[in-house]
């Protein structure tokens, strides 16, 4: 991959990761000569085991430490990143946060440790890796925006005069429209089916007057 090439990828990268939960980049570390991914390994498993805030915390802390030795190699850096991304959003929304994140954390680690210790693999079957990681991040990231956009528009304030995230209040509104909506054609057929049986009794009436008369 030339230099271009390289500098593309990571742009495409970080602007993914950038969109994904808020994730935002931060000056790296000075790197040093060298590095270890057995701590890295050991917060991952850690949260395999059980999901708390100082594992957690590890998790990217760790991540982020590994960051300034793959500077100059794009696609280990974006699984870092990915690690990173993700354990600040599972930290920040808890039991909240979607089903698959974990399973997504194991994944691009396994993808990572794959990386970093075959020596053997050959520039196209690195980025067949990245690209399959970055399309399961991408699957998950918009599995979390609906998430998140069905949970608004559940609790979402309706009353006139609250206020709210403009994007819940939007939401309220939507659904109180599509409510009253289905309430004005539920009024509606409901009339319909009484003014239909009023005619019939009407036309059933005239037809017993209509044979008075002529008795």
């Amino acid at each position: 991959m030339d230099k271009s090439a390289k500098t593309k990828l990571s742009s495409d990268i970080e602007n993914r990761l950038d969109d994904f939960f808020g994730e935002k980049s931060q000056a790296p570390a000075v790197s040093t000569a060298s590095y270890s991914l057995e701590k890295l390994k050991s917060a991952v498993l850690s949260i395999d085991w059980e999901i708390t805030d100082a594992c957690l915390t590890d998790l990217i802390d760790q991540s982020e430490a590994l960051l300034p030795h793959f500077e100059s190699d794009p696609i280990t850096h974006a699984l870092l990143r990915m690690l990173r991304a993700l354990g600040r959003y599972i930290r920040k929304r808890k039991a909240r946060s979607h089903q698959d994140a974990i399973k997504r954390v194991m994944s691009v680690f396994a993808s990572l440790e794959t990386l970093i210790n075959d020596k053997q693999l050959g520039e196209d079957q690195r980025k067949r890796i990245v690209a399959k990681e970055i399309q399961a991040f991408k699957k998950l990231k918009e599995q979390v925006e609906t998430q998140r956009t069905v949970r608004y528009a559940a609790t979402a304030p309706t009353a006139q005069g609250q206020r709210g995230e403009p994007v819940e209040n939007e939401l309220a509104a939507l659904l109180e429209h599509h409510k009253f909506k289905q309430a004005m054609l539920a009024v509606e057929e409901r009339l319909g089916a009484e003014v239909k049986e009023l005619k019939a009794q009407l036309a059933s009436l005239q037809n017993e007057l209509n044979t008075m008369r002529k008795s």
